[in-house]
């Protein structure tokens, strides 16, 4: 009997010390959890971004981590706006998300120079020159003061679709309510005699479907994913008028929280690794909604040579202006610029 009290004395005595550690020492009490990690994703479920893009990059993390952090997507603004993304990361509604410098123009005037017309052949080139452009220079570093970026990506360049009318010529867009994205392709779509309407992807089939919009600019890739590429019937398949930046970024206390291991895994399937990933996604994305688009009888124009020399010239002045306004500001604008030029040449080798 006294053995027995004795024994139970021992176990509560080593209950006790133990609690006591973990009440001191509350990390060894979670050693074992994984990291949860909330992913703010703008695309849809099924989209191809999300499934070859983020989904791939969320599978090479956790594989890269030993399984010690966990990612949940949140497709289809489910946790966040698309236009929200950046500040909702911030405050830390979302560990990480996706968002577009376009939306914010004025909050990221150097990687907006991104955007920047007919820089870049594809999305594979832009993405890898974009991760270089960002170590590069300490003043777009500047614009994420507030957020950890884990990579940059681009679209392929964006055509023009339209509802009632094939364009074949800029003065086909005069008077047209076309659908922007930030305040390069704006000025584009002015500089042509369009009426840019500032909305998100998202909302942009209401818009088409309802006749608020004649038309949306894009690449092929989202089109299907968004349905809008069931309400257009034209679309310019050589005007390569700019190709849009994606930043995706960590909230900054998260990413503090880390220990450096898990920070290194992360960074080890970001950056320029992520960069290409994506890029090399969102190029493959374009052949299956041409393909859609084509087989519902869709009509595709190519702009004659003399034509996109038009386009080409006309736009040329944005970029003019674009170094002019922010080198005002001490910016070094040209440097960026000329520095986007050569990495777009040196990835399209």
């Amino acid at each position: 009997m006294e053995r027995k009290k004795l024994l139970i004395s021992s176990l509560v005595v080593c209950l006790t010390l133990f609690l006591g550690v973990l009440f001191l020492n509350p990390a060894l009490a979670t050693a074992k959890e994984a990291i949860k990690l909330k992913v703010a994703v703008s695309y849809p479920a099924r989209h191809p971004m999300t499934v070859n893009g983020f989904g791939v990059w969320a599978k090479k993390l956790e594989e890269r981590t030993g399984g010690q952090v966990k990612v949940t997507l949140f497709p289809g603004e489910t946790l966040s706006k698309t236009n929200e993304n950046y500040d909702a990361t911030v405050s830390g509604v979302c560990d990480i998300a996706m968002f577009l410098p376009a939306y914010s123009a004025g909050r990221f005037p150097l990687s907006n120079a991104m955007n920047l017309p007919m820089l870049f052949p594809n999305s594979t080139v832009a993405s890898q020159a974009a991760w270089d452009l960002y170590q590069k220079f300490e003043e777009i570093k500047a614009e994420y003061r507030d957020t950890k970026p884990l990579f940059f990506y681009f679209t392929p360049p964006y055509e023009i679709h339209t509802v009632k009318k094939a364009i074949n010529t800029m003065e086909d867009l005069k008077g047209l309510q076309i659908r922007s994205t930030g305040p390069i392709d704006a000025k584009i779509l002015e500089t042509f005699g369009a009426s840019p309407v500032a909305i998100s992807m998202p909302e942009a089939y209401l818009g088409l479907e309802r006749g608020v919009l004649d038309g949306l600019v894009s690449p092929y890739g989202p089109m299907r994913g968004f349905k809008t590429a069931d309400v257009t019937r034209f679309h310019t398949s050589n005007a390569n008028l700019f190709s849009n930046v994606f930043g995706v970024v960590m909230n900054l206390n998260k990413w503090k929280s880390l220990p450096p291991e898990i920070q290194e895994g992360i960074m080890a399937v970001s950056g320029s690794e992520a960069a290409r990933l994506f890029g090399n996604a969102f190029d493959r994305t374009s052949q299956p909604d041409i393909k859609y688009m084509k087989d519902k009888g869709d009509t595709f124009t190519t702009l004659s040579p003399e034509e996109k020399k038009r386009w080409t010239v006309a736009i040329r002045g944005i970029s003019d202006n674009w170094v002019k306004e922010i080198g005002a500001k001490g910016m070094p604008s040209g440097e960026i610029l000329s520095e986007m030029i050569k990495l777009s040449t040196k990835y399209s080798k």
